[in-house]
């Protein structure tokens, strides 16, 4: 190696030690693997006999998750629990989910729409006019998609019993770009009323901005994360008109649980709910000051037992997927 240029011996070097890590991680005890990423995360080990604090009660639910975590964080699922829950007008309109994408399916969808799988973070796409991709292009990033194991990348494991599907749905878009992500965290205490606030997330996919802020619109004592900086734009600082109706439809979803996230848009006057997430950023959320870790710990109710009853209803709008791979709009 002696011969190498420094910069291909470093990425060599990277390399080895990637491959090396991959390997600990699949043979180390689960114990260790868990307490390995916590530690990472927040410098000390976690405490999974006791949880006391926010992170410790996210890593718990990594770790050991309900059975309806799975069904509720399914994209695809979800939404018959919304209909249910809150009424389908919170639902985004589907155009249709699949579990495998052809190029033939982009014929008989609209110009513009948001293409995303059911059972992982971060893969979203956004298609403003599909005269100007490159379909096939599409294919294959849906497809890969499909084949990845989303439950062994931060360890979340409710996400492994989700069967993949591609969903493709209207595009939420304000002057051309994605509408901002209300994020209401939603803590339910053994005793007493819930306790929100809202982590609202503009520019999605370009220079992106976090603000925090309480019910009543003012900012929080606490930051999280810090390394978003907040938007100074009027349509982020200043209160949706329809926030009274997004609070009361958060607290009806996450209800029977101790915590719940759920993600809103608002589009044209209507309110929608983008996803429910039980085990945000993968337990990494961390907090400024640290003592509201404790703080927000305190307020969710633990421990957890619920079993919700399985949808009976078959989900409007979207046909049944044969095992031949054929797609079709409802």
């Amino acid at each position: 190696m002696e011969d190498l240029p420094r910069a291909t011996m470093d990425k060599v070097v990277y390399r080895l030690c990637f491959e090396f890590i991959c390997f600990l991680k699949d043979h180390i005890p689960e114990s260790l693997h868990y307490q390995w990423r916590y530690f990472r995360a927040h410098g000390r080990l976690c405490n999974f006999q006791n949880p006391r604090r926010f992170s410790e009660k996210i890593y718990h639910r990594m770790r050991f998750p309900l059975a309806d975590f799975s069904r509720l964080a399914d994209k695809v699922v979800v939404r018959d629990y919304i209909r249910d829950t809150v009424g389908d007008q919170f639902n985004v309109p589907l155009y249709i989910a699949v579990t495998k994408v052809v190029p033939e399916l982009f014929d008989v969808l609209p110009s513009a729409f948001v293409m995303k799988c059911n059972n992982a973070c971060g893969t979203t796409r956004v298609v403003l006019d599909k005269a100007s991709e490159d379909i096939h292009s599409l294919v294959d990033l849906a497809n890969s998609w499909l084949q990845r194991d989303f439950s062994r990348c931060n360890g979340e494991r409710h996400y492994r019993s989700i069967t993949p599907q591609i969903l493709f749905e209207k595009a939420l878009l304000i002057d051309g770009r994605p509408a901002a992500d209300y994020k209401v965290h939603v803590f339910n205490p053994a005793e007493g009323d819930a306790y929100c606030f809202l982590q609202v997330i503009g520019d999605r996919f370009g220079q992106i901005t976090q603000n925090l802020y309480s019910t009543d619109w003012m900012v929080t004592a606490f930051k999280l994360g810090g390394r978003l900086p907040p938007s100074t734009c009027p349509s982020i600082t200043m209160p949706p008109a329809q926030l009274p109706q997004m609070l009361d439809a958060a607290k009806r979803l996450a209800k029977p649980f101790g915590y719940c996230r759920v993600d809103f848009y608002v589009h044209d006057g209507n309110v929608y709910v983008g996803e429910l997430t039980f085990t945000p950023g993968a337990g990494r959320c961390v907090f400024h000051p640290a003592q509201w870790d404790w703080t927000l710990g305190a307020k969710f109710r633990w421990p957890e037992t619920l079993e919700l009853p399985s949808p009976s209803i078959p989900m409007p709008g979207v046909t049944e997927v044969q095992s031949s791979g054929d797609q079709q709009l409802a």
